[in-house]
């Protein structure tokens, strides 16, 4: 059995949203507009100033072999070199909020997805635009806006997922851009059209097993109050060759959005975070779909990743950082 331990937890002045590794190095975006080192215990390096040039939340990053990349809520998609504080090219990528970004591994291309509803697949080298995918729809079934919030690649980098508020999966082939699969998981997204004329939910995490047989879909189960993240912490299985479900799992300790997904890469479970008013980490089995184990985080968690180990864990959300060790008991 394994469980987390908490090694070290350091206070930040702004809400950390995103997280990477690049060139020995941790990144994270905040709602400060910039992007901050840190070591690896989440403390910030005095050696690394924090990087500029977004106008508004830094809401997603990650590293290709030449550049560390990031995205925000103002369409921007920006190359750096971060050593040298340097910006390298910003580009225009999306007309709206741009939610996520991903490098595929083993693959010169990597996938931004924003609240136009578009997927964007760029190369990693240089930023050339590839493909402009669409196929998420525009508008809720009651007629808002809806946002597409979070993409995740195969471990060989040849599929991509990408999921909405309304709890819908696109599932792509690259490099041609061909939409696969579509999938479902309408219990993400309440909608309450008695008391507010408001939503909430939808999915916000995803990941691949590491055999490309099923992906992981984090958010939140149904919420009685829209104005508050009530529901249960949820996570969902689908079947990438049928699209059908193929397992279900809700928390009866933790409320709140699944906000960060990630199998790990030799042992045979799945690491949950996310929060509510509380964060939580959660190890669960994708074969029995039950919780192997759950502890409270000292804040509402935007986004984990393992050490290069697997041996411990970093995470980063609302004004702190922090870190586990993923221990095996006897």
């Amino acid at each position: 059995m394994f469980t987390f331990q908490l090694e070290n937890q350091t206070e930040h002045q702004t809400i950390l949203l995103c997280l990477t590794a690049h060139d020995g190095h941790w990144f994270a975006g905040g709602s400060d507009a910039r992007i901050h080192g840190l070591d690896s215990s989440g403390k910030t390096l005095p050696s690394l100033q924090a990087l500029g040039g977004h106008q508004s939340y830094v809401t997603g990053v990650a590293s290709s072999e030449s550049f560390l990349w990031s995205v925000g809520y103002d369409g921007l998609l920006n190359a750096w070199k971060p050593h040298g504080n340097t910006l390298h090219a910003s580009h225009q990528a999306h007309q709206k909020w741009v939610r996520d970004i991903r490098v595929a591994p083993h693959q010169p291309w990597m996938a931004t997805v924003g609240d136009d509803m578009k997927v964007m697949i760029w190369d990693a080298l240089t930023a050339r635009l590839i493909h402009s995918l669409e196929g998420h729809a525009k508008q809720s079934p009651q007629g808002f806006s809806s946002m597409l919030y979070t993409c995740a690649f195969s471990p060989d980098g040849t599929l991509l997922a990408t999921a909405d508020r309304i709890g819908e999966i696109l599932l792509w082939e690259l490099p041609s851009g061909k939409l696969l699969q579509k999938m479902s998981a309408p219990a993400m997204y309440t909608w309450d059209e008695v008391q507010r004329l408001r939503s909430i939910g939808g999915i916000r995490s995803l990941a691949f097993s590491t055999d490309q047989q099923t992906l992981a879909v984090g958010g939140m189960g149904h919420v009685q109050n829209v104005d508050g993240l009530g529901g249960k912490a949820r996570v969902e299985w689908f079947d990438l060759q049928s699209g059908e479900p193929s397992g279900l799992f809700e928390s009866d300790s933790h409320k709140g959005l699944v906000e960060s997904l990630q199998y790990h890469p030799s042992e045979p479970y799945l690491i949950a975070a996310g929060g509510s008013g509380k964060g939580f980490l959660m190890l669960l089995d994708p074969l029995t779909h039950k919780a192997i184990h759950e502890t409270e985080s000292p804040m509402y968690v935007h986004q984990i990743a393992l050490s290069q180990d697997a041996n411990s864990l970093l995470a980063v959300g609302h004004h702190r950082t922090a870190e586990w060790s993923l221990l095996k008991n006897s």
